[in-house]
C-alpha cells in the first residue's frame, strides 16, 4: 500500500504522525510504486483527496481517517472503510456507527515511548495549532508567563519528548490533545484562531466519551495582514453571514491591529487562567483501553492481508 497523508511544506505534527506510527504499527507493507492507497491519521476523507488526488487509486483503505463540516464525499467501490475516527465522520459519510474506531494516535500507547530525562520538566505546556504560529511567536508568549512552548512544527519524536515532560497540556491543536490523552496527560482545549474547527474536535471526543469545552483566548497578530487579503477575507465574511456560502470563509481571520508587548502578555495571562483543575479532562481509563485495543485489532487485521 501507499501512505497517503497531508504532507506541509513544514513539520506539522498531527500530518506527519501517519509516517513515524504507521510503519510502527503496520511494518513493512508499504510501497510508494502501489495503486492500492491508506488513509490514516487526519481529517482526511474530502472529495479533492478521494476524487481527485487519489482518482488513479484502485483500491482506498481508510482506517481512523476523520471528515470535515464540508468537502464531503460519496464513498465508491474503491473505498474500504475498516474504521473512521468518530461519530460525527460516521454519520457524514452514512455509515452505522460501528465502524467507529477512535483516532489511530492513540496506538502510541502500543509504542515504547521514554521521557526525555535531558528535557527539563514543566508543569504546563501550551500547543498552538500549526497555522497559529503564522500570527504570534508563541514562545515570547508562553515565556513571559513561564509556561513550556511545544511546537507542532517539529519532528515526531521531539514533540512527543516535550509533552512527555509536561505534567499538564494546554492546546489549539486537536492532535496535541489526542496524544496528552493517549499518554495519560490532563489537557485544555484552547481557541485561538478564528479558523479554528470545533466539529472535528466533537468527533474525536465524542468517540471517547469526553464532554468537550473550548475555551476562547483573544486573536491577535503581530504581523500586518496585506489590504488585499484584508478585504477578500471580510468581504467573504460578510457574504457568509447573509448566504452561508461556506463554513471556511464564516472563519477568515480578519487583522486590524498589530499586537504590542503588552497585549502578548495579556494573551499569556488567559492562557494561564485555564490552568484550572476543573478545565483539564482526561478519557476514562477503560475507554482509553478499549478503543487502544480495537483499534490495534483492526490494524492487525489489515497488516495480515498485506503481509
Amino acid at each position: 500500500m501507499k501512505l497517503e497523508y497531508c504532507r506541509s511544506e513544514t513539520y506539522n505534527f498531527g500530518d506527519d504522525l501517519n509516517i513515524w506510527l504507521w510503519p510502527k504499527i503496520l511494518g513493512d507493507i508499504f510501497d510508494e510504486s502501489s495503486d492500492e492507497y491508506f488513509i490514516g491519521i487526519g481529517t482526511l476523507l474530502t472529495e479533492k483527496r478521494i476524487y481527485k488526488q487519489l482518482k488513479d487509486a484502485k483500491k482506498i483503505i481508510i482506517f481512523s481517517s476523520g471528515a470535515w463540516d464540508e468537502d464531503i464525499p460519496i464513498l465508491d467501490e474503491r473505498c474500504h472503510v475498516v474504521g473512521v475516527r468518530g461519530p460525527r465522520t460516521a454519520q457524514k459519510l452514512n455509515l452505522d456507527s460501528s465502524f467507529v474506531v477512535g483516532d489511530g494516535a492513540y496506538l502510541l500507547r502500543k509504542v515504547d515511548i521514554k521521557r526525555d530525562h535531558n528535557i527539563p520538566n514543566c508543569d504546563i505546556g501550551f500547543i498552538p495549532h500549526h497555522r497559529s504560529e503564522d500570527f504570534i511567536d508563541w514562545r515570547i508568549v508562553c515565556e513571559k508567563v513561564g509556561i513550556k512552548f511545544i511546537s507542532p512544527k517539529q519532528p515526531v519524536d521531539d514533540f512527543l519528548a516535550d509533552v512527555l515532560s509536561c505534567n499538564k497540556i494546554i492546546t489549539e491543536a486537536m492532535h496535541g490533545a489526542i496524544v496528552a490523552d493517549a499518554l495519560r496527560i490532563p489537557w485544555v482545549g484552547a481557541k485561538f484562531s478564528p479558523a479554528f474547527n470545533e466539529e472535528k474536535w466533537y468527533d474525536f471526543t465524542e468517540s471517547m466519551d469526553i464532554k468537550l469545552s473550548i475555551h476562547t483566548l483573544p486573536f491577535m497578530s503581530q504581523k500586518k495582514m496585506p489590504i488585499g487579503k484584508l478585504i477578500e477575507n471580510y468581504i467573504k465574511r460578510k457574504i457568509n453571514d447573509v448566504f452561508s456560502f461556506s463554513p471556511k470563509w464564516g472563519r477568515l481571520p480578519i487583522i486590524t491591529k498589530i499586537a504590542n508587548d503588552n497585549d502578548l502578555y495579556l494573551l499569556g495571562k488567559k492562557i494561564i487562567e485555564l490552568d484550572s483543575v476543573n478545565n483539564y479532562t482526561l478519557s476514562e481509563n477503560d475507554k482509553v483501553e478499549a478503543v487502544t485495543r480495537k483499534l490495534y485489532k483492526k490494524a492487525m487485521e489489515i497488516k495480515e492481508k498485506h503481509t
